[in-house]
């Protein structure tokens, strides 16, 4: 009687784990929230590299960059997060498929940059009206160089301690029911 009973207890005791490693569940379009840990700086960041996203109940999200383009004349600056693997506080892991929703970021404007492509601009409208016997196209160039550098000239920073939101694009499952 007594070894019946402690193979029943004993049982029990190993089915609660596995029960409970079945009951997280995230579904796709949750938003999560939390802090990016490192700067991601669109002039110095490479494709590949890596980072982290901690949570408000202690989860760590990695990732990884890609598509990283500086900003230059005629092209916006760029960073796509992609995001990897989730570790729950009680150490499972799970892959995490999801898309950034907001972060908090620094647009970092060269104003050398800017000034040069307005000033670019503007010489070319004004050699451009001369041609054409135009008097106001130094001016039109300018207003056309300096939409241009309002465009292109910011490279993005997201610092350290940035408030990220993701969006699950497909269903998280747990290890733990009290990961977040």
């Amino acid at each position: 009687m007594k070894l019946r009973i402690t193979s029943v207890a004993l049982i029990a005791a190993l089915a609660l784990p596995v029960a409970a490693l079945a009951q997280y569940y995230k579904p796709a379009g949750t938003q999560i929230t939390g802090t990016i840990q490192q700067e991601l700086r669109s002039k110095t960041a490479q494709d590949g590299d890596r980072f982290t996203m901690v949570t408000s109940g202690g989860s760590t999200i990695y990732g990884h960059l890609s598509q990283v383009d500086r900003a230059n004349i005629g092209r916006k600056a760029h960073l796509k997060l992609n995001f990897d693997s989730v570790r729950f506080p009680d150490g499972s892991t799970a892959r995490i498929h999801a898309t950034v929703v907001a972060v908090q970021q620094h647009k970092q404007v060269n104003y050398t940059r800017a000034a040069g492509t307005a000033l670019g601009g503007m010489i070319a409208g004004n050699i451009l009206g001369k041609a054409i016997g135009v008097g106001v196209g130094g001016a039109v160039g300018l207003a056309g160089g300096a939409l241009l550098a309002a465009n292109t000239a910011s490279d993005i920073d997201i610092p350290a301690g940035a408030q990220a939101t993701i969006q699950l694009t497909r269903p998280l499952r747990s290890g733990h029911p009290q990961a977040r």
